[in-house]
């Protein structure tokens, strides 16, 4: 019997190919039984096992892949994505899943073309959604934000996470490190437990022990958790979260929300469900708002915008307001986590918001009680990896961010927070003299913060955090109050600012205003030198443009008077016996370049510099239109009202033994009406509009046209000599341009660049302050602003 060659061999090819095809099946339903019930540690050995008797399965390349994912095992990831999406029969879910794994590794232009093909074969929302998110995170990964992220020492190779203020010096955080455990824990690697850190001297958290609150969750583990402020109560989730699988959504998490109360000796009594849990969906991450009668929380229940949420919720008596989901600006289509609220701002976490990769977290804030804006909270606090569970105390410049980010102890680690600031030294002096002066209370009321006092020896040291700009107030009893102008880029610098104040009855006033329109000038540094000690003293205008100065009788003085924007003012000013109060009188500034002057050194003035008499430096008349009335006094102090100069300028006005607080004039009542609502927003809710027919006024002149608003309608060019600039951003579309907001940055103008209109703030004198802009503007929204420079019409950008 003869056997044909070809026959044999596929018999033999058979013979040996069915057991390696059953073997590949088998392995196939064990690493997916696996993958279904999440156990992605598990399911990559048997992937793996398939994958040895085929290695070019679709299937077992893209889940293989997918558990790396989970894993946070991104080059792995990469390397079993890049084989499964170029064969036929995948699953296309894996080309987005494939962008965010190259998204996570920085890999953005890759990651980009991955979801440019989702977009096309499967979703043009979703995939065009992170495809723009890769433009923003590559404008976004090197810009600096104004926060300085180091890792806790703390951290394990375990999974650290959920940190929590509790009271004034402690955090509460839950931990998979197994040397702390509690006894009875939820079993395996899936436990975790509540640990407690002292916040030490240096900052950073202290060696954490054991919580001990006397209560064990049943079926899972407890954490995050948040304590009232008085931590009279907790509300805590229950989770289930796997030590080395990332804290996500797709891998399974399933939370659940319980309130507690805290017994004086810190256990949980009364343990009770949140009325709102669910059967079929998770609610979690629950934090107190500032008052304690209010939660902010994340669940995945079915009347959302998409995966998880962001919701609130209210005692109402003893019972819990129905939730009400906080919108779509804030929720999306994919997921928003760990919210928290600290009375102003909501920060969480969201995998859809244009961020630079997996989790980012967020800021939003409220307009009328409805959230408006969110705002990236940049690459230092946030990093290509999953970053989120950020809490902050403004008070003391301290929070936390929980990340997986390379370059960390394990898993999730635990990240300080600070933001990044100024160390300012005040130095406190008599004017007169130079000698310091003990003990003045340094008053931060306009910043947000109270008041405090210096030392014995004069000074007063204190960090600045970026972008703060207010007026901080110097005073001492018997002596006139120093205004002190703060503007900070929070750029770690060492600063000394010499405040000198004037005893009441060495006091000379002295007053600023525009030379052309006669409105007082705020913020003007009057710079005075004596010359027989060679001693200086400087003064800054308030918001009547009023300063004061120390001057002894037969001395003379070299006076520098600066303000930007306009010419240097710089005259010689003998001082013969002192008796005329009023010999500084009223100064008027012409604008122009700075460092240009009105009147030469060594000059002395035999009229004062002014349009205005100094005898009539306190009554002005005011044009007719539309002003808001603010209030009625008995005692004119215009200065309270200095948060509402963005808006026109208050001024006062006799009416018998009162004085009537206005803001204005307006020339429409559309414009008082648009002003109305500013004041309104700011607190002033009883103001109201009045017809102004024109009278006499104290204190600041009004007319139609302030000239200390910033330009609202930008012009085709520059209106000063100015070469600093801020370019805020170049649009296709200028009149989307948000025009009333960026009037708070100063004159905005336009300028074309190819087929796009760039929008800048103008009329910048220095560098210095050119940066300062450049920090409001990111602050308020314009992340990518950058300083140009004009040089003969073109814009140059300054590094």
């Amino acid at each position: 019997m003869r056997f044909n060659p070809v026959t044999l061999i596929i018999a033999c090819l058979l013979l040996f190919s069915s057991p390696l095809a059953a073997q590949f099946r088998t392995a196939m339903r064990t690493a997916n039984k696996q993958y279904d019930i999440n156990a992605y540690n598990l399911a990559v050995q048997s992937y793996l096992s398939a994958l040895e008797r085929r290695p070019d399965d679709p299937e077992a390349l893209g889940k293989l892949a997918d558990c790396y994912r989970h894993l946070n095992m991104m080059e792995d990831a990469a390397r079993y994505y890049a084989q499964a999406v170029r064969l036929r029969d995948v699953n296309k879910q894996h080309f987005l899943e494939f962008g965010e794994v190259l998204m996570a590794l920085g890999r953005y232009d890759e990651a980009k073309q991955w979801f440019d093909t989702y977009a096309r074969d499967v979703s043009a929302m979703v995939g065009r959604q992170y495809s723009q998110s890769c433009d923003f995170a590559k404008t976004q990964i090197t810009a600096a934000s104004g926060f300085n992220v180091r890792p806790e020492l703390l951290n394990t190779p375990s999974a650290d996470f959920g940190p929590s203020f509790v009271l004034s010096d402690q955090v509460v955080f839950s931990s998979a490190r197994t040397d702390l455990a509690a006894p009875g824990s939820f079993s395996g690697k899936a436990g975790n437990s509540l640990l407690v850190a002292t916040i030490g001297q240096d900052r950073f958290l202290a060696i954490p022990y054991l919580l001990r609150n006397g209560y064990q969750v049943d079926g899972g583990n407890a954490g995050p958790v948040s304590y009232s402020p008085d931590g009279a109560k907790v509300i805590f989730t229950r989770n289930n979260f796997v030590d080395g699988t990332r804290q996500i959504p797709s891998s399974g998490m399933q939370l659940a929300l319980f309130e507690a109360t805290v017994s004086a000796s810190g256990e949980w009594t009364n343990v009770r469900p949140f009325p709102f849990n669910g059967s079929d969906y998770s609610t979690g991450y629950a934090t107190y708002t500032p008052d304690g009668r209010g939660v902010y929380f994340a669940s995945d229940r079915p009347d959302g915008f998409g995966g998880y949420d962001i919701y609130t919720s209210y005692l109402v008596g003893n019972s819990w307001s129905t939730p009400e989901n906080l919108g779509p600006v804030v929720n999306s289509p994919g997921n928003e986590l760990t919210p928290f609220f600290d009375g102003s701002s909501l920060y969480f976490a969201s995998d859809w918001h244009y961020g630079l990769g997996g989790l980012d977290v967020f800021r939003s804030q409220q307009d009328n009680g409805r959230w408006t804006q969110i705002f990236h909270m940049g690459a230092a606090i946030n990093s290509p990896r999953d970053d989120y569970g950020f809490v902050f105390n403004d008070a003391r410049n301290l929070g936390y961010v929980v990340s997986n980010r390379t370059g960390g102890s394990g898993n999730e680690d635990v990240y300080r927070v600070t933001r990044s600031a100024d160390n300012i030294t005040l130095v406190i002096k008599n004017a007169s003299d130079g000698a310091p002066l003990a003990n003045a209370i340094v008053d931060f009321v306009e910043c947000g913060e109270g008041a405090y006092q210096a030392g014995t020896d004069g000074l007063y040291t204190f960090q600045a955090m970026q972008g703060l700009n207010c007026n901080l107030v110097v005073r001492k009893d018997g002596y006139v109050s120093a205004t002190v102008p703060l503007a900070t880029l929070g750029s770690g610098d060492q600063k000394e600012i010499t405040v000198n104040l004037t005893k009441i009855n060495e006091t000379y006033p002295g007053k600023v205003v525009d030379y052309a329109t006669r409105i007082p000038l705020q913020g003007v540094v009057v710079r005075v030198l004596n010359r027989q000690t060679g001693t200086a003293m400087e003064a800054v205008t308030d918001v009547n443009g009023d300063y004061y100065v120390a001057m002894t009788p037969f001395t003379t003085y070299d006076f520098t008077i600066r303000n930007p924007g306009y010419q240097d003012i710089v005259f010689v000013l003998p001082v013969e016996d002192g008796r005329n109060r009023n010999m500084l009188g009223v100064i008027g500034m012409q604008t122009g370049v700075a460092g240009t002057s009105g009147i030469n050194p060594g000059v002395t003035p035999t009229t004062p510099v002014t349009p205005v008499n100094p005898g009539t430096s306190g009554n002005n008349s005011v044009q007719a239109g539309y002003a808001i009335q603010l209030a009625a006094l008995s005692k004119l102090d215009l200065s309270r009202y200095s948060s509402l100069n963005n808006l026109g300028q208050v001024y006062g006005v006799p009416a018998g033994n009162i004085y009537k607080v206005r803001l204005g004039v307006y020339g429409t009542r559309q414009e008082a009406e648009q002003a109305l609502r500013g004041v309104k927003s700011k607190g002033y809710n009883d103001a109201f509009i009045v017809t102004e027919a024109g009278s006499s006024t104290t204190g600041n002149v009004p007319n139609t046209s302030p000239v200390s608003q910033p330009t609202t309608q930008p012009t085709t060019q520059p209106t000063s000599n100015y070469s600093y600039l801020v370019q805020l951003g170049a649009y296709s579309k200028p009149e989307n341009f948000d025009q009333s907001k960026a009037a708070s940055l100063g004159t905005i103008v336009s300028r074309p660049k190819g087929a796009l209109t760039a929008m800048l703030v103008a009329n910048i004198a220095s560098l210095d302050q050119a940066r300062i802009i450049q920090s409001r503007a990111r602050a308020a929204g314009w992340v990518g602003a950058f300083i140009v420079q004009d040089q003969n019409g073109q814009l140059v950008k300054v590094e």
